[in-house]
């Protein structure tokens, strides 16, 4: 359970917080050397080498298949504004296009739901959750009760994907599965990757 102590949060740049669950801060990885001025605000908020490359060839694979007149993709942590309680950032967003446009675009958070979310990896620190497991759970049961129809999750590390929808046990799966996103388009995060000629040993 989130357990974040927010003590001293009025000294705190607003620069390091990632997202706000149930009102409580999450703060990026290495806040804490941030808040002993160890790094630089801009030095913690990076997604590394990896992360970037999978997100941009998923995003390369969207562009591709997804039509442009139907959906809208957004990235680069795009904010969500679910309530008061709550705030969170998201890699990928793809939106059916007339929800997105009935919205009032400005320079605040979102306040639609996305039809599907795909997070990579994760830059919060979440050691005030049991484990990170517990932290993509949360955050996925926020988005699907916010409306999100689709929630996919790729790490890394483990190369895993996991699909949770509302209506539907959640699935964890290899990455040399094949992942149906809607309408009968399906990709294999492997296969992608390997067509990017990224090969990764798989860690445990």
């Amino acid at each position: 359970m989130l357990s974040v102590n927010t003590s001293n949060s009025n000294t705190i740049s607003k620069s390091i917080i990632y997202e706000i669950i149930d009102q409580k801060p999450l703060f990026y990885k290495g806040y804490q050397e941030n808040t002993q001025g160890l790094n630089q605000g801009e030095d913690i908020m990076g997604c590394s080498g990896l992360q970037a490359l999978i997100i941009s060839t998923l995003l390369r694979f969207l562009y591709q298949h997804l039509p442009e007149e139907t959906y809208e993709i957004v990235t680069n942590e795009a904010g969500l504004h679910l309530d008061d309680n709550d705030n969170l950032a998201t890699d990928i967003g793809i939106y059916d296009i007339k929800v997105l446009a009935s919205t009032e675009i400005n320079d605040k958070y979102l306040e639609v739901a996305p039809k599907i979310v795909i997070e990579i990896d994760t830059k919060a620190d979440t050691q005030n959750f049991d484990d990170a497991v517990d932290y993509y759970h949360r955050k996925t049961k926020k988005l699907l009760d916010f409306g999100v129809e689709k929630v996919i999750w790729i790490t890394s590390k483990s190369q895993r994907v996991m699909v949770a929808t509302a209506d539907t046990d959640w699935k964890t799966l290899d990455w040399e599965k094949e992942i149906e996103l809607l309408d009968e388009i399906r990709f294999s995060m492997k296969t992608l990757l390997k067509k990017r000629r990224v090969m990764m040993d798989k860690t445990s």
